[in-house]
Parts: C-alpha cells; structure tokens; sequence
C-alpha cells in the first residue's frame, strides 16, 4: 500500500508544483521500480538471493550434462563462464517478454492516476529485468573468479553497446507485446510457448561457428543469438564471435524500438480506456 500511496503522490502534483514533464515521468517511474522490486521479490530473502540462484542452476545443470558426455564449449574459454555468457542475456530476453504481456493487466488500476501511463509500467519493468540482468551477470562472474574460475576479459565497450541495443530491442519488444497481451489476450497464452525453443536454437550452451555452415542462414536470423555472441566476445578476451553480426543486430535493435514505439501509440488510448 506505501508503494501505491507513493505512485498516488508523484502523480498528483498538479501545474503549480512547477515540475517538468520529464521530472514527473522520472517520478513516476522510480515509484513504479519501488513497486515492481517489491512485487517480483516479495518480503522474504529467497526472493532476492532468486536473481543469482536462477541463472545459476542453469548453469550448474548445463555445466553438469556436458561434463558427463565430455564436450568443451570453446577453447580456453571455461565452461561455467561459456553458459554465463549464454543464459544471462536469454533470461532477461524471457523476463522481459512474459513481463511485457502482463503489462497493462498487472497494473490496470495505477492508470486512474493522471500522470501514470502503460507506456511507465513497461519502461519500469525493462529497467528492472535489464538491472537483474547485469547484476547477476556480473556477480556470478566475479564469484566465479574468486573460486579460480577466471578469464582475461574481452572488450568492455563493445559489451557497453551491445547491452543498450539489447535494452533497446527488449523495451520495443516489451512496448509491442503490452498491447498484443491486453488486444488479443488469446495469444497471450501462446506466444510465451515461443521463447522456450529460443533457448535450443540461440546459442545459450553453444557457438554459431560449432553449428554446420548449412543451417547458419537459419540461425542467423535471430538477433538474440547476435546478442549472445557479440555478449562472449565482450566478455572474453580469447573469444571471436566470428558469425556475430553487429550491424544486424544494432538494425534489428533500432527497427523492434520503433515498432515498439509505432504499436503502442497506436493503441494506448485503447489500453487506458479497456479497463
């Protein structure tokens, strides 16, 4: 109830409060953080020590089935941090879509406040996703280290840039399913279905290079595989994303933010109004 008290505050401010747009939207927004933590989280610890346990288990199971049949992911490059590498960006990528479904429906009665738009609540939940996103990917790294499980690091600024495309990708992703989730709730219950075989075919536990040529004009068309490989190649120093295109990726970011951008002003009326 504080949470929505302090929403209800932020978006009350009326002209006289001399505040501008993007002042109040930043209000507005850090208010929907608070809320979206506290949800996602809950009041017990688990919830929190939840953002390394998740891509943890995958990477110890992972770790442990290629273990057994004796397979190593890439040379020089350990097997822990290969899968890091791998699920870290794939998470937030699921996150990000199932949490822009539910969108408008997890907060339909925040849009009574004037201020407050279903535009607010995506943007809240991206943020919050791609703020997991890099702290568990970054913790696990530096936990591996210290257990001896280390690497030379690759190159820091490509890893900066192909993090705010990704961001960019996920919010126009995130921005697009919202209304897809409230317009159409049918496919909301099937298009989640679609993001389970992105885990086989992404490149999560391998490399495009370790794929025969023949089916890398397949795979290829998928930007979250180009994620996942241009992320090792930032992360690892003796790692080369040789089938990584930064190019198409960098397009597929800017052109799923303006259809994003494109479906959601086309369609926030309606979603304000549906409630």
């Amino acid at each position: 109830m504080s949470v929505v008290n302090n929403i209800q505050e932020k978006t009350a401010m009326g002209p006289s409060n001399s505040r501008s747009v993007w002042q109040i939207q930043r209000d507005v927004i850090f208010a929907l953080l608070l809320r979206e933590i506290k949800t996602r989280f809950g009041k017990w610890r688990l919830g929190y020590a939840w953002v390394l346990l998740e891509p943890a288990m995958h990477i110890m199971l992972l770790a442990t089935i290629f273990s057994l049949i004796g397979r190593e992911f890439y040379p020089g490059v350990p097997t822990v941090l290969f899968i890091l590498g791998g699920i870290a960006p794939f998470l937030f990528f699921s996150h990000s879509f199932s949490k822009g479904l539910a969108a408008v429906s997890s907060n339909r009665g925040l849009f009574n406040y004037r201020h407050l738009r279903p535009f607010d609540t995506v943007v809240s939940r991206v943020l919050l996703e791609f703020a997991i996103y890099l702290l568990s990917m970054f913790v696990l790294w530096f936990v591996l280290a210290w257990f001896g499980v280390r690497v030379a690091f690759g190159n820091f600024l490509l890893l900066i840039e192909v993090n705010i495309l990704f961001f960019f990708f996920s919010l126009g992703l995130s921005l697009a399913l919202c209304v897809v989730g409230e317009r159409l709730p049918e496919f909301s219950k099937v298009l989640p279905l679609a993001v389970r075989p992105l885990y086989f075919i992404s490149g999560v536990f391998f490399s495009l290079e370790q794929v025969p040529v023949e089916y890398h004009a397949y795979l290829a068309w998928n930007p979250l595989m180009h994620v996942i490989e241009l992320t090792r190649e930032g992360l690892f120093a003796n790692y080369e994303g040789k089938f990584s295109n930064f190019e198409y990726f960098t397009f597929s970011s800017v052109g799923m933010l303006a259809l994003g951008l494109l479906v959601y002003r086309a369609h926030w009326r309606d979603l304000v109004r549906s409630q």
